[in-house]
């Protein structure tokens, strides 16, 4: 795996309009000038909300804390995902115990915590500044009660890894795990063990980890047997950053009982990804 280091948050952030022109195929220019226009307006609208926003889905208000760009623009889209999380809810009758695995600062993480009465969710989240603003936006939503957060990555093994990333702000969901051998270490752990160390097996489990699904898959190993709903984030394109592609993802569903529903992409344009729920 090949991998453009660069010096520090700000280089990374920086870096971002160059790597927009090349993706979307416009003039750096345009991409850089674009850039430092919404980066002010996003500023301006944080600063007008208080550094706060409310966000409701279904009967579930969450509010979110704003201290960056990402994080402005995931509270007022939720990630282009809103139709998913409106359907995880009604899953819920809030006696269940969730798996938020790649829960980022708590998108879905907050909502399923409000809408719990006698359940527990659990957000995996091993990128430290993403985690941070997770427990606040939990303290600020949520009874202790109803939410645990790991710092650790779901994978196919016990151990650790490199989390990589492409930038890091709060609200970013571009970390993942990779071969580097410099960069944050992080333990790596597979669902499985964790109900052996007494965790309470998921009976929902949300998935969002850049490519890394089959691996999260594979390392619950027969604990999929007793898990209700899965919903998940596939990336066709990052998937093949750990050998495996999304039909095979979905291949590992269907092999261990679950019948597949798409909800398509995410509605804020995000390429190389697609939405699914997984039941059985």
């Amino acid at each position: 795996m090949t991998r453009i280091e660069l010096g520090g948050m700000k280089d990374r952030l920086l870096a971002v309009p160059f790597r927009l022109a090349a993706r979307y195929g416009v003039p750096p220019a345009v991409a850089a000038a674009y850039w430092h226009i919404d980066q002010a307006y996003c500023r301006a609208r944080m600063a007008a909300l208080g550094g706060t926003m409310d966000v409701r889905v279904g009967d579930e208000t969450v509010t979110f804390g704003l201290s960056t760009r990402m994080e402005y623009r995931r509270a007022r889209d939720l990630g282009g995902e809103r139709a998913v999380i409106a359907a995880l809810l009604d899953d819920l009758d809030g006696t269940e115990t969730v798996w938020d695995v790649g829960a980022g600062v708590g998108t879905y993480t907050c909502f399923v915590a409000n809408a719990l009465t006698s359940g527990h969710v659990v957000g995996f989240e091993p990128e430290p500044t993403n985690r941070a603003r997770l427990r606040t936006n939990l303290a600020n939503n949520a009874l202790d009660e109803r939410w645990t957060v790991l710092p650790v990555a779901l994978a196919d093994r016990d151990g650790t890894g490199t989390l990589s990333s492409e930038f890091v702000e709060a609200g970013g969901g571009h970390h993942f795990l990779s071969t580097a051998e410099t960069g944050r270490r992080v333990r790596t752990r597979r669902g499985a063990s964790l109900v052996e160390d007494g965790f309470d097996a998921p009976d929902v489990l949300k998935i969002d980890v850049q490519g890394a699904e089959k691996l999260v898959l594979d390392g619950m190993g027969p604990l999929l047997d007793t898990v209700e709903s899965i919903y998940l984030e596939v990336h066709r394109e990052k998937c093949t950053r750990y050998g495996t592609t999304a039909e095979a993802v979905e291949a590992s569903l269907r092999g261990a009982g679950f019948s597949l529903t798409a909800f398509g992409k995410p509605t804020n344009r995000r390429s190389g990804v697609y939405l699914l729920r997984a039941w059985q």
